[in-house]
């Protein structure tokens, strides 16, 4: 099943309350089918999660608490991947269940996952916070690149923001100057965490190039805009971390294309030729930046 990336905004955004719009930025793959929503192929998605991101990060608690507890009332139904159950006061933060709601009446389509922005003081990959909700406590995971990611996040006629991807790419590679090795045991291959995000830095490129031969501007001007003003300090090293994200893959592309198919390429049928050439224009742009 897919659908419409613009109609699914609407529908998400007709369920946020207005007051609390401003601090939900969306995420994600359905993020990326609205940014290429005109490139053939492109503008639905297949059915999955929505990821909401919540900031600012000192207020990502106390938004989840009251966003996940008036969508609940609402009728929206919790989903319990694993068996993995709301946790009590006893529940360390880790194991508790990250909160994903499925609209009513669509208990097996598409549902919506609640994520948070980091505290500046986070160098972990991942860190959870505890929030409370009427039927007991989940997890807010955050990324300690997540800043990257929305930086900039374009606004919508609807009135959630969306990230750009050009930032979401820049975000996965940063997160993997020291490639994550984690396993994905829901993927075929269980392969590692590094290798899908990276391929989902390239595969976004393909896209951008796709929809314009002028991408490339488009993205050294948004990457530089953000390490400026994130990492004002830090710039020739963030450069650097990225660049390393990209390599990490270079011996791997042949899976890493493999993933990408399944994933936002899917629609395209891109050859792994033509993932090697992304891939490879990808590394020069980094060379201009």
């Amino acid at each position: 099943m897919e659908l419409d990336a613009s109609d699914l905004l609407q529908r998400v955004a007709e369920r946020v309350p207005a007051g609390l719009r401003t601090k939900v930025v969306v995420i994600g793959s359905i993020a990326s089918a609205w940014a290429f929503r005109d490139v053939s192929g492109t503008h639905a998605v297949a059915t999955k999660d929505i990821d909401l991101l919540l900031l600012p990060a000192i207020d990502a608690v106390t938004t989840a608490e009251m966003l996940g507890q008036e969508m609940l009332d609402e009728g929206w139904l919790p989903r319990y991947p694993g068996g993995i159950q709301p946790g009590r006061a006893e529940t360390p933060d880790t194991q508790l269940p990250a909160l994903r709601l499925s609209p009513p009446g669509e208990p097996e389509g598409w549902f919506v996952e609640l994520l948070a922005a980091p505290l500046s003081s986070q160098t972990t990959r991942k860190h959870w916070q505890r929030f409370h909700t009427d039927l007991g406590d989940f997890g807010l995971p955050s990324f300690r690149y997540m800043p990257v990611a929305v930086e900039g996040a374009e606004n919508t006629d609807f009135g959630l923001r969306v990230a750009r991807p050009s930032n979401m790419g820049l975000a996965h590679l940063l997160e993997h100057a020291d490639p994550d090795r984690t396993l994905i045991s829901n993927l075929p291959g269980t392969p590692s965490r590094f290798i899908k995000d990276v391929g989902r830095a390239i595969s976004l490129w393909w896209l951008a190039r796709e929809q314009s031969p002028m991408a490339g501007d488009g993205w050294l001007a948004k990457w530089r805009e953000t390490l400026a003003g994130l990492y004002p300090e830090r710039k020739d090293e963030m450069k650097a971390a990225a660049r390393a994200g990209l390599s990490s893959v270079t011996d791997h592309l042949r899976e890493t294309h493999g993933i990408a198919l399944n994933g936002v390429l899917a629609p395209h049928g891109t050859t792994l030729e033509a993932f090697r050439r992304a891939h490879a224009s990808l590394t020069d742009l980094f060379e201009t930046l």
